[in-house]
C-alpha cells in the first residue's frame, strides 16, 4: 500500500534465534502482548518486529522467543521497554526542510484562505513521538496566523502509542543538540533556555491536546484540516496501512491535507487521496470516495 524508499538502517543481530523458534515463537509473543498487556503490535511488519525484538532480547542476553516470553511474564513492565524499542521515535525540528517550506508557503495558506476569520483550524499530528514535529507545526501556524489568532483558532491534537514519548512531548523540553539547527530568531522567540534545557513556548503548548492513541484500533478524529503522519506507515503491514489510510480519509475535512514522510508514497490509494505534491508527500482527500 505504501511504497517505501531508502529504508532505515536495520538493527543488527549477531546471534540468530533458533530456527524452530522464529515464526511461531514471534506470533506467540504477539498474542501474549495483545491479550495480557493490551499491547497490540500485530499490524507491524514481521521483519521489523523480528529485528526490534532480537535487539531487545540481546540486551537481556536472551536468545529464544520462549525465554523472552517467560521474562515478559515475570516482569510486568518489560512490555514498556519493548515498546520503546519497537516504536520508532527518531524525529527532529523541521525534518526534511524543503517539505516544511512547502507546507508554510502553500498548504497552510491554502487552509487559511478556505476559512472565514473565525473558523477553527484543526491539526492532527498522528505519531507525534517526542514533540519536535508538534513544535515545528505550531511555529509555522503562529508565524502565518499571528500568535493571538493561532491561540484562538487552532485546535491541535498530538497522539502517539508510546506513553514515554508523549510524556516528553507534553513537557516540551529539549537539549541544545536538538535545537541547534533552528533559525536563531525562532529559537529566541519560541523557546526559553533553562537549567533543564530549551523549553518550548508554554502558551502555545497549552493549545495542544496530547493523547495516547492507537491508529489501528482507536477512533479517528474528525473534521481535520491538516493531518501529519510521517514515517509511521512505512513500518506497518499492507493491511494495517489500508485500514489506517481509510481512517485518515474519514478524519479529513473536505479538501483536508495529508502530510506523509519522505520514505512513504501512496500508489494504491487513489480512490481515497489525490496527489498535491508528490515530491514533498502532500495529498488531499478525494471527495468522490466513501470509506
Amino acid at each position: 500500500m505504501i511504497a517505501q524508499i531508502n529504508p532505515p538502517t536495520s538493527f543488527l543481530c549477531d546471534s540468530p534465534l533458533a530456527r524452530d523458534d522464529d515464526s511461531s515463537g514471534l506470533e506467540t509473543l504477539l498474542d501474549y502482548l495483545k491479550c495480557n498487556r493490551e499491547c497490540d503490535l500485530t499490524g507491524y511488519k514481521r521483519s521489523t518486529l523480528m529485528r526490534r525484538f532480537r535487539h531487545r532480547m540481546q540486551q537481556l542476553n536472551l536468545y529464544s522467543y520462549s525465554n523472552y516470553l517467560r521474562f515478559l511474564q515475570d516482569c510486568p513492565n518489560e512490555h514498556l521497554a519493548l515498546l520503546d524499542e519497537v516504536l520508532i521515535n527518531f524525529t527532529g525540528f523541521f525534518r526534511d526542510r524543503h517539505t516544511w517550506e512547502y507546507l508554510a508557503t502553500e498548504v497552510i495558506p491554502s487552509i487559511v484562505a478556505s476559512k472565514s476569520s473565525n473558523e477553527p483550524i484543526r491539526v492532527w499530528s498522528a505519531g507525534c513521538a517526542t514533540g519536535q514535529e508538534v513544535c515545528s507545526l505550531l511555529i509555522l501556524l503562529a508565524e502565518i496566523l499571528g500568535l493571538e489568532a493561532c491561540l484562538e483558532r487552532v485546535q491541535f491534537y498530538a497522539t502517539d502509542a508510546d506513553v514515554h514519548a508523549l510524556q516528553q512531548a507534553r513537557r516540551g523540553v529539549y537539549r541544545e543538540t536538538d535545537v541547534v539547527h533552528l533559525p536563531p530568531q525562532w529559537l529566541k522567540k519560541y523557546f526559553v533556555r533553562t537549567c533543564r534545557g530549551y523549553v518550548f513556548h508554554p502558551t502555545l503548548r497549552r493549545i495542544v491536546t496530547f493523547k495516547r492513541h492507537n491508529l489501528m484500533q482507536d477512533a479517528p478524529l474528525h473534521d481535520v484540516n491538516l493531518l501529519v503522519c510521517r514515517n509511521v506507515l512505512m513500518y506497518l503491514t499492507a493491511e494495517a496501512q489500508q485500514s489506517i489510510l481509510g481512517r485518515f480519509h474519514a478524519s479529513l475535512e473536505d479538501k483536508g491535507f495529508l502530510f506523509l514522510g519522505q520514505a512513504e508514497l501512496l500508489f494504491h490509494q487513489r480512490h481515497l487521496f489525490r496527489t498535491v505534491n508528490l515530491q514533498q508527500r502532500f495529498y488531499t482527500k478525494a471527495l468522490d470516495s466513501v470509506w
